[in-house]
Formats: C-alpha cells, structure tokens, sequence
C-alpha cells in the first residue's frame, strides 16, 4: 500500500514550508528508525525520501489516529471558526 511516493527533500520541504537544512536534520531519526530511505537522486545534489514499508504501516496506523485529532477539533472550535482558521494559515504561509 504505497500511501507517498519517492519525493525529494527539496519538495517536501517546500511543501511542509520548512527550510531544506531544517528538514533533513529532522529527518535522520526517521531514517534511524528504518521509517523512511533516503538515497541520492538523478542528479547527485539532489536527495529522494521515500517511506520504507515498516514507514508506510507506521503511517497506516497513524493516520486513523490524526483523523479522530482533527474531528475533536473541528466540533470543539465549530466548523466556521475551523475554516477561518485554515485560511488565516494559508494567508500567513502565503507572506513567507
């Protein structure tokens, strides 16, 4: 069950707007773990993270978990005031 393809450490970072050092440094317990592999890509700068497979049941069983979090959320500050919030956050990442 392949949940997260290869994606480079750049990207994610870009999507996780996280500086790239940041990342990788957070990064290595994970590769530690055997959570996740990181091999160099097509060019040799470039660094591939993708999730092992003991990764993907880590996240399998983790993700049910993030979901039920998010419920709480959602009914304890209503449903307006959850989707102001996320724009409020798309708007300031957006500044960055």
């Amino acid at each position: 069950m392949a949940l997260l393809g290869p994606v480079s450490i750049s990207n994610l970072a870009e999507v996780l707007v996280m500086d790239r050092t940041t990342l990788s440094r957070n990064l290595k317990p994970l590769e530690r773990q055997r959570l996740i592999g990181i091999e160099p890509g097509e060019d040799q700068r470039q660094r591939i993270v993708t999730l092992t497979e003991q990764g993907e049941e880590r996240l399998a069983h983790a993700l049910p978990l993030w979901e039920q979090a998010q419920a709480r959320v959602v009914k304890r500050l209503g449903e307006e005031r959850y989707i102001n919030l996320l724009l409020e956050l798309s708007a300031t990442v957006e500044l960055i």
